[in-house]
């Protein structure tokens, strides 16, 4: 049995209330064939993270290291950003990695029609930056449509050190995100870069119709081509 290993931002926080369409977040051992193991990044913090703070890739690759010698066979994250860190993260440790389920945004772009565009679902546009996209190997964002949580609750409660948030708040700011989908044509499938969205991807898919790929699904198929 092979054992995922997941790199944590040290931020901590509560839902409060519960709702079947928000499950179980990455960690959750239901996505998995067994539970994963997990270790917080020091000082690894949301608003680090997610702007880019090159001081936070020494913690990661060390905290990689520890779940490796702790029995873990991949590596990936539970923020969509880390992916600034991969190729650091990827060469520290002898496991396979896979930081962001964005890693999956050019394979999404080749199979989907021409004229279909991919929509991403992000923490944060503001962030989803040119370093980002020349990471991927993505020149033309022309086929992306692009949304994002700032200015919301759940945005809030994601970068606070430790945050409370309802859960039908969360539903009702990535409902609002949903909407906004599905009023743009031609959308091929949907692609959530935050962690929060593995929580709703079943209410994503309902409401949209459409293929969602999520950390969870990036998480589990690292995991499926081991031994």
């Amino acid at each position: 049995m092979t054992t995922l290993g997941i790199l944590s931002l040290s931020n901590d926080g509560d839902y409060v209330g519960q709702n079947a369409d928000f499950g179980p977040g990455i960690a959750g051992a239901c996505h998995y064939d067994s539970a994963p193991i997990w270790r917080q990044v020091p000082g690894a913090w949301a608003a680090n993270v997610v702007s880019g703070d090159v001081a936070c890739e020494a913690a990661y690759v060390k905290a990689a290291r520890e779940l490796v010698e702790e029995g873990a066979d991949a590596i990936t994250c539970d923020c969509g950003f880390t992916i600034r860190y991969q190729n650091a993260i990827a060469a520290a440790v002898s496991v396979p990695v896979s930081t962001s389920s964005l890693l999956l945004l050019p394979k999404l772009l080749i199979e989907a029609p021409k004229e279909q565009k991919i929509a991403v679902l992000t923490a944060d546009t503001r962030c989803l930056d040119s370093s980002i996209f020349a990471t991927l190997g993505i020149v033309d964002r022309s086929r992306l449509v692009i949304e994002g949580l700032e200015g919301t609750a759940t945005h809030a409660y994601m970068w606070a050190e430790k945050g409370t948030i309802g859960v039908e708040k969360v539903l009702t700011d990535t409902d609002n995100i949903i909407e906004r989908v599905r009023n743009v044509e031609n959308i091929a499938a949907v692609l959530c870069e935050c962690t929060i969205f593995v929580r709703v991807s079943s209410r994503i898919r309902r409401l949209t119709g459409l293929p969602v790929y999520d950390a969870a699904n990036n998480a589990a198929l690292l995991m499926a081509a081991r031994i």
